[in-house]
């Protein structure tokens, strides 16, 4: 028995010594980065905190610019500060461009053994996939302003009406009114207008699943990074799956409609123009046929990013515009000024800078995705002379960006005008350091889009509402955690504007 467990140890330490003379090699005349300390197995996991871009604000004011984490099972780098991030996106051989093999990842693929279109491998049916997909958005948008514009205006219209029924005498919530109104755009918005669907299971099977992904790939769960806990956690990710298979479920037979009634002449919504853009493509010989699955993935991305970014934007808008009356009444009083009382539309954009520079504020303070989705070192690599090895998680601090104060001054106070010049025009620097949606090659394909209906359904509601807080009542500025942080709930009181 002794001499089992000797030779037990003795295979054990030379296993070990084999491991670590190799990294020793393999790092021979490399330079990483510093960082905190971790521990065994976890690595940096337990040391998040109640808000993880806190203390990674910290770690950034001490290790610099690039720092070295362990999460969970996987080596990775936070990248800090505009510069560092727009070196690392924008490298030439898109080296900081894949997504790693994350146990969420595995269950989006495991369904029909395709990469989904934002979490999936970097690779050059992604790039396809991207183009088109961004082709059929300008396609759509560029083509349609007046359908969009109708759409939000008459989803916010039922809002508006729901609102001032729910409170416009007694203090309520708003959060699941802005739920419905963002998933009904947005569904019609891809899959065409006035179908005969049933919104609110909808809302409840989009939320539910949301809530999953959030719970499962937030800031600091663990899961995800440690995969070997799925298999003393199985009903976890069995939850995720379940999730997913709903959210799958609600796009599938729109899908199919589209792919049997879809016409070149007749482009009716963004599902139908990924189709004909995929057509010219192959008209073109550029070949990339868009598989089911893929047009699947492709939507459903759209879809649950589309909306859940929206959705929370517009909340979190909606959260300091009740806070901060006095900005709200300017925005009335700009959006009163232009109109004159007729309807919102997108050519006011360029002579509404003070509502714009609303949005981009709160995009700016709040940072609703403080961490963008993991990108993945695909091949060995340098960012700023330091060495990023084949296989690094890199995480992009874009929570950093927004409350650098070098570029911001006084970054933790709620401030639009920061946004305009002297001649109140927008500053064009300003605005082009708030990247809520990434930037490079694996930025939100929906940008433009979810901009324009933010900036419309906001402009919309200010319009018609005031929203005031209750007396009594206090507002919590803390945020939620998840994929996707989200405020507090807070109760509202409305009135109509005449």
């Amino acid at each position: 028995m002794i001499d089992l467990i000797t030779s037990i140890l003795f295979v054990l330490c030379i296993t070990f010594s084999i491991i670590f003379i190799k990294r020793v090699v393999l790092r021979r005349g490399k330079t990483y980065p510093n960082g905190p300390f971790g521990l065994p197995i976890v690595g940096h996991l337990p040391f998040y905190g109640s808000y993880p871009p806190a203390t990674f604000f910290k770690w950034w004011q001490k290790y610099g610019d690039i720092f070295r984490i362990k999460l969970g099972s996987w080596n990775a780098v936070v990248l800090n500060g505009f510069s560092a991030i727009k070196e690392a996106t924008h490298h030439p051989k898109d080296a900081f461009s894949g997504r790693p093999n994350f146990v969420s990842m595995q269950v989006l693929t495991e369904r029909t053994g395709e990469d989904t279109f934002a979490f999936g491998n970097f690779c050059p049916a992604y790039v396809k996939q991207q183009k088109l997909a961004a082709k059929s958005l300008r396609m759509f948008t560029s083509g349609r302003p007046d359908m969009i514009e109708d759409l939000v205006s008459s989803e916010t219209s039922l809002f508006i009406d729901q609102m001032l029924k729910q409170c416009g005498t007694v203090p309520g919530y708003i959060e699941s009114n802005v739920h419905t109104l963002v998933l009904r755009f947005t569904f019609q918005f891809l899959f065409g207008m006035e179908k005969d669907v049933d919104f609110e299971s909808m809302v409840d099977a989009i939320s539910a699943m949301l809530l999953e992904v959030d719970e499962f790939s937030g800031s600091g769960s663990p899961i995800d990074v440690l995969p070997w806990l799925k298999y003393f956690m199985p009903w976890k990710v069995e939850r995720l799956r379940k999730a997913l298979e709903k959210g799958y479920a609600i796009q599938e037979g729109q899908v199919h409609e589209h792919c049997k009634t879809f016409s070149r002449d007749e482009i009716r919504d963004v599902a139908d123009a990924i189709l004909a853009s995929d057509a010219d493509d192959e008209m073109n010989q550029d070949r990339f046929v868009l598989t089911r699955e893929r047009l699947n993935n492709t939507l459903l991305d759209l879809f649950g990013a589309g909306f859940d970014t929206t959705n929370k934007s517009i909340i979190w808008t909606l959260f300091y515009l009740t806070a901060y009356p006095d900005i709200q009444r300017r925005v009335y009083e700009e959006i009163d000024r232009v109109t004159n009382g007729r309807k919102v539309s997108l050519s006011d954009k360029k002579d509404l800078p003070f509502t714009e520079a609303v949005c981009y504020e709160v995009s700016r303070i709040v940072t609703p995705l403080p961490f963008s989705v993991p990108h993945y070192a695909i091949m060995d690599a340098k960012i700023r002379n330091f060495d990023v090895d084949e296989g690094t998680v890199v995480i992009l601090n874009l929570h950093s960006v927004h409350h650098d104060p070098k570029f911001w001054g006084d970054p933790e106070c709620f401030r639009p005008d920061r946004f305009l010049s002297r001649d109140n025009k927008l500053e064009v620097d300003k605005c082009s350091h708030v990247i809520p949606f990434g930037i490079g090659r694996r930025k939100c394909v929906g940008e433009a889009v979810a901009k324009m209906n933010v900036f419309l359904t906001i402009s919309t509601i200010i319009q018609r509402l005031e929203f005031i807080k209750p007396p009594g009542e206090s507002l919590d500025f803390t945020s939620i955690p998840g994929l996707v942080y989200r405020p507090n709930d807070f109760k509202v009181l409305v009135k109509e504007r005449l």
